[in-house]
């Protein structure tokens, strides 16, 4: 159809990324990589400061140009002064993962032209772990625009999984867990799918543990087996090290199939098989596991809901493969997981579809202003192709607060809107100076769960200044306004005079305008080879 318009979903993942999107039909497709995969290694690999390669041939740089390849990227967005410097030049986590999108992108745009079609790729949704902070997620969208997309919106992977099951489960009222092990991060969610509507209703997670974990563990074994050995550890030397990371990464594959296997270790000139069972690697592991356990129970908790009260487990990340990780689940439950969705493709799949929702939308509301809300429900009818017309209530992952000072003159974190509370949300409270003749207050905005300015993470900030002086106690109101794209404006107003300002922390990332263009420039310019 020539008036199609395509919009696209994009699972940014620690390990795997992978990108999809909704055909004329109503039907979600994952878009295959150039190597012909569904799922693309989230690996850059830098041939010189303008060539890149990304996915599996990236993978084969990590041994033999270890210094010039980089992985798990993912574990660092959100930190503004993390960099990797790659041929001279220093690179930022939102930089690497904007190379990964643009890989993503251009496999998309061959595909479409390999059907006889020339498709823009632009208008994406790009997922998240549903405990990323605002910081996190300022940084993914950031990624977005740096590789030249345009990111309708940041979505919690959770959620994007519930979606991708539950739309062909409209009309059957349950509970959904989402237990998300991938490759770097973890997540747990509890949505509620009733009528046309997926609720969001607890998540927990770390976004610390992941796949990887469980990697390093079986090699820290294997290395330290060898090192008992010969006296001389492969870890030491950046080629042994990746040599062994690929064997185990095998190996931990072939233990969700088989009871035990060899891993070879080679390093100084020595070579050593080491052979791990199945339950070893377990035991290696069990603390992983137990960290799963006990966050599973945590977002029980915060939903004040028990297993019986759950009608469906989905396991969504590769990681999830592991035998250990689907009997423990089991186990927890009392229930079998479903197999109703792809662990490795379900999340780019809903956001897929919450990309075409969300086109859908900003289609409608222009319709609606410019010919009225009969045309503009015709044309959303239209749009929706026979797709169900699903809503999406999402909450607020990490509470929102802002610092005060107690009678002492101690810092205290005071909580203005709690996790769990659904976006959007609106919440006023009434503050007073703490000093006599102050003539400014500066509120200092606050994500994270705590008391103290070290538990929490500071992520903006609001001055109202030009004050006449009065004296201790004197009256202000602090309003907070959650969005449903993510961002919170604040207010702050002097009541006696009415004198106000008002502020917004947005999911803009770290990057100053003039650095976002010059990198946009520069990705731009950069190409495969």
């Amino acid at each position: 159809m020539s008036d199609f318009s395509y919009v696209f979903g994009i699972d940014l993942g620690t390990t795997f990324s992978a990108i999809s999107y909704i055909d004329e039909h109503g039907k979600p497709v994952v878009i295959p990589s150039q190597e012909n995969r569904p799922i693309t290694p989230s690996v850059v690999y830098f041939s010189d400061d303008m060539k890149f390669l990304v996915g599996d041939e990236a993978v084969n740089m990590l041994k033999a140009d270890p210094q010039n390849t980089v992985s798990f990227i993912k574990r660092q967005m959100g930190r503004p002064n993390f960099n990797y410097k790659i041929h001279d030049r220093a690179y930022n986590p939102q930089e690497i993962s904007a190379i990964i999108l643009k890989k993503l992108a251009l496999d998309a745009k061959l595909y479409f032209l390999q059907l006889g079609l020339e498709v823009e790729v632009k208008d994406v949704v790009i997922t998240v772990p549903a405990y990323f902070g605002m910081d996190q997620r300022g940084a993914t969208k950031e990624a977005g625009e740096l590789a030249g997309l345009n990111v309708l919106m940041v979505m919690n992977e959770p959620t994007a999984a519930a979606l991708a099951y539950g739309i062909n489960k409209i009309g059957k009222d349950q509970n959904v867990f989402v237990f998300d092990l991938g490759g770097g991060t973890f997540d747990v969610t509890i949505l509620s799918i009733k009528d046309n509507n997926i609720w969001m209703v607890a998540s927990d997670g770390d976004p610390e543990l992941g796949g990887k974990d469980w990697d390093d563990d079986l090699l820290s074994y294997c290395a330290e087996s060898f090192k008992n050995k010969y006296h001389s550890d492969p870890q030491d030397d950046p080629y042994s090290f990746q040599e062994l990371y690929d064997r185990v990464l095998k190996a931990k594959i072939s233990l969700s199939k088989m009871a035990k296997t060899n891993i070879v270790v080679s390093h100084d000139g020595k070579r050593e098989t080491i052979e791990v069972q199945r339950k070893q690697f377990e035991s290696l592991t069990k603390d992983r596991l137990q960290q799963c356990s006990r966050l599973c129970k945590n977002v029980l908790e915060k939903a004040n809901m028990s297993w019986s009260d759950l009608d469906t487990i989905l396991l969504v990340g590769g990681s999830t493969y592991m035998p250990m990780v689907r009997e423990m689940v089991r186990e927890l439950s009392g229930k079998e997981p479903s197999t109703d969705v792809n662990p490795d493709q379900c999340v780019a799949i809903g956001a897929a579809y919450q990309a075409k929702y969300r086109f859908i939308e900003e289609e409608f509301a222009k319709a609606k202003e410019l010919h009225g809300e009969v045309a503009a429900v015709s044309l959303k009818t239209k749009l929706l192709a026979g797709l169900k017309d699903i809503k999406i209530q999402e909450c607020v992952a990490k509470s929102l607060g802002v610092i005060l000072l107690d009678n002492n003159f101690a810092e205290y974190v005071h909580e203005m809107i709690s996790e769990q509370t659904d976006i959007p949300h609106i919440v006023k409270d009434t503050f007073h100076y703490a000093y006599d003749q102050q003539t400014s207050v500066k509120v200092e905005i606050t994500e994270g769960f705590g008391k103290k300015r070290d538990d929490v993470a500071l992520i903006g900030e609001v001055i109202l200044d030009k004050l006449p002086p009065r004296p201790k106690g004197t009256p202000l109101e602090v309003l907070y306004k959650y969005n449903i794209n993510k961002t919170l404006d604040v207010e702050i107003v002097d009541v006696e005079t009415g004198i106000r300002t008002q502020g917004q922390v947005t999911l803009g990332g770290s990057m100053s305008k003039e650095e976002k263009k010059a990198s946009q420039d520069h990705i731009s310019m950069m190409e495969q080879g």
